[in-house]
């Protein structure tokens, strides 16, 4: 393998695609590592058949393709919610993901912050503190199952920086559980994203890469906006990372153009290129 690893999201095709066909789709455009997106209708644990279960991961082994993470984005999962109700059952459905990934093999899957009310957040320690419960309740769970726990900076959360990430880990004191780190929610949150994998590299399991806008937050395809990724290839070198970089597109008119797209922009700095 030359060059430093890509891979590529099934987000675009969330709603065009199941996971699966989105997987085979994605092989076809030369992207044998992917990150699934855990997103009904595109794929949830419950509505997978025993046969299905067991098959899908056979089908694509044998197509020469690996899923390397999971994300679990949903819109109704909340880990700080005010509700209990609501925090027990965003960990059920984690559980429910963590044991696909263990039956698929799957080694990562990614965990989110909670959402925050923009007119009433509560405070922080306690969202700090639900948070913390979930990490050391759902991380023996992952590891039994071969998986590890990658939390997300994600700006629209109460842990929008790669610092508060370092912050609730620290707190947490579980070992196991490492970070995806975003490089354009970081540069959305204000941060450096250099300055913030430099940060957590000592936790660094996989890394997003997408673009952005001037004045929106769109995850669009790289080559058309703001994120500058010749030094992110310089310190990821750096720093001696060694796992992958995942393309998550998300807004695009031609997600198969852009991800090609953006593979080709990112190969001159270092990132895989096409058949690499």
């Amino acid at each position: 393998m030359t060059g430093l690893p890509l891979g590529a999201s099934t987000f675009s095709y969330i709603y065009t695609h199941t996971a699966s066909d989105a997987v085979m789709h994605l092989a076809d455009l030369g992207f044998n590592d992917v990150e699934v997106v855990i997103f009904p209708p595109h794929l949830w644990p419950t509505e997978l058949d025993p046969g299905e279960r067991r098959d899908i991961p056979r089908r694509l082994a044998d197509r020469g393709v690996a899923v390397r993470s999971f994300c679990f984005p949903f819109d109704d999962n909340n880990l700080n919610s005010l509700l209990p109700e609501i925090r027990s059952l965003t960990v059920e459905m984690y559980r429910r993901v963590i044991d696909l990934a263990g039956d698929w093999g799957v080694p990562y899957l990614l965990l989110l912050p909670g959402k925050v009310h923009p007119f009433f957040p509560p405070p922080f320690e306690p969202m700090l503190e639900w948070l913390v419960e979930a990490i050391r309740e759902l991380a023996p769970h992952a590891e039994a199952a071969g998986v590890r726990l990658l939390v997300e900076n994600i700006p629209s959360t109460f842990l929008p920086t790669s610092e508060h990430l370092m912050m609730a880990l620290d707190k947490a004191g579980v070992d196991n559980v490492g970070i995806n780190l975003d490089v354009c929610n970081a540069l959305s949150a204000g941060e450096d994203p250099c300055v913030a994998l430099r940060r957590v590299k000592d936790r660094l399991g996989l890394v997003h890469l997408a673009d952005r806008g001037p004045e929106h937050h769109e995850k669009q395809p790289i080559g058309g906006g703001i994120v500058d990724f010749e030094p992110v290839a310089e310190t990821l070198r750096d720093i001696g990372y060694q796992g992958y970089s995942m393309l998550e597109v998300v807004t695009s008119d031609d997600p198969d153009a852009g991800l090609k797209e953006s593979r080709r922009i990112l190969s001159q700095w270092g990132w895989q290129a096409a058949g690499a």
